[in-house]
């Protein structure tokens, strides 16, 4: 039992490094797009493309959820993700498609490690380490969301960030609750 808390303790502090890791190869990328498309700057496309990258892997991650978890809090939850998550992620690609933005086509090396090691864990195990890593994502997520809500220089993409800081506040919430059982 000790070995699977400490796996997964691990497991979290790793994926903050790679999380950090992903946003600074999002920046240099979205920077690269800003010079192409001029009219979003470099952080307001770095953002759209971490927001698509998160969207897309809460999607994956709820769907695991709801097949690897053991409690019907944590199916339920990931249920929400896929469903809340999903409609987030349609309104992000029209977004890009009207910002002539290539969204991202996978869901980044942090979130693909997550998902890998949520992947192999079943039952109580899963929904232990799922409550956990949807805990620091949806606060990595809100605190993104906030930034670009109150900094963004794009109204549209500034919009859509203010439009979804109330979401990603309740899904921090549930993630929390969820976590405590």
């Amino acid at each position: 039992m000790k070995q699977v808390i400490w796996g997964a303790a691990f497991s979290v502090l790793l994926l903050a490094g790679c999380a950090e890791t992903q946003k600074a190869t999002d920046t240099t990328v979205a920077a690269a797009k800003a010079q192409v498309n001029p009219t979003l700057s470099t952080s307001d496309t770095a953002f759209m493309t971490t927001a698509a990258r998160g969207g897309m892997a809460e999607v994956q991650m709820g769907q695991l959820a709801q097949q690897n978890g053991r409690s019907q809090a944590v199916k339920n939850f990931g249920q929400r993700m896929v469903e809340d998550h999903g409609r987030a992620n349609q309104e992000m690609m029209a977004l890009a498609q009207r910002k002539q933005l290539t969204p991202p086509s996978d869901i980044g090396a942090a979130h693909q490690q997550t998902y890998d090691n949520l992947a192999k864990l079943r039952g109580r195990a899963f929904d232990r380490a799922y409550a956990q890593a949807m805990v620091q994502d949806h606060q990595e997520d809100l605190q993104a969301f906030q930034t670009e809500a109150q900094n963004g220089t794009d109204p549209d993409v500034k919009a859509f960030a203010a439009r979804y800081v109330p979401v990603l506040q309740e899904h921090l919430r549930m993630a929390q609750r969820l976590s405590q059982h």
